[in-house]
Order: structure tokens, then sequence, then C-alpha cells
């Protein structure tokens, strides 16, 4: 898996669960995935009035399996909306690349 970029539109709240979940990872592999997330909702979210807006974050492949792994985690009833909506931006960015560069398919967490 390369380290293409996936952008995925995620509110305040919903970044809030993904760092629960990361958080209960072992730290050597997401801290650098936490801090940057931080940095992302800073300038995101600093000067926003509706924290409930849908702000745009950047990942890796490598990066956002990491998050839906670490969702898949947590209680169902609590995170399978974002499960669903990472999945399906991650699928749909993956085959429109793969639309311009052959096709591969790929599953990204068991469902």
């Amino acid at each position: 898996m390369s380290d293409r970029i996936v952008s995925v539109k995620i509110t305040m709240e919903e970044g809030n669960l993904i760092l629960t979940a990361l958080a209960e990872c072992p730290f050597k592999t997401v801290f650098e995935l936490i801090g940057k997330l931080n940095q992302q909702a800073h300038h995101q979210f600093a000067e926003a009035t509706d924290k409930t807006a849908q702000k745009p974050f950047m990942f890796t492949e490598q990066e956002l399996l990491l998050t839906i792994k670490a969702l898949g985690k947590l209680p169902y009833e609590h995170v399978h909306q974002l499960l669903d909506k990472l999945n399906t931006e991650m699928e749909h960015q993956h085959r429109t690349h793969n639309d311009k560069a052959g096709s591969v398919s790929h599953s990204y967490a068991d469902r």
C-alpha cells in the first residue's frame, strides 16, 4: 500500500472519537498520528463557531487503515456510522485512483 493521501471530512465529535480509539492502541504505533490529527484539528476548528461542521482531515492510506482498525475495537453502537463513513471514503478514493492506474481490490476493515 502506498502513502497516498486520503481526505476525509469529519466533525469535531468524530475527531474526538478517533482520538479515543487511537488512545487505546500501543503508543509507539499511534503517537505520530495523534499529533498530526491534533494539529489538523487545531487549524480546522480553532476559529470555527460551528463545532458540528465537517472539516477535511488528511490521512495517508496507512494512517486511515490504522484509524479504522482502532475504531473497530470500540463498541459498535458508538462507531458504526463513522466506520462506514471512513470505509466508504477510503474505498471511493481508492477506486478513483485505480480507475486512473488499473484496478486492484482491497478490504480495509472487517464489517
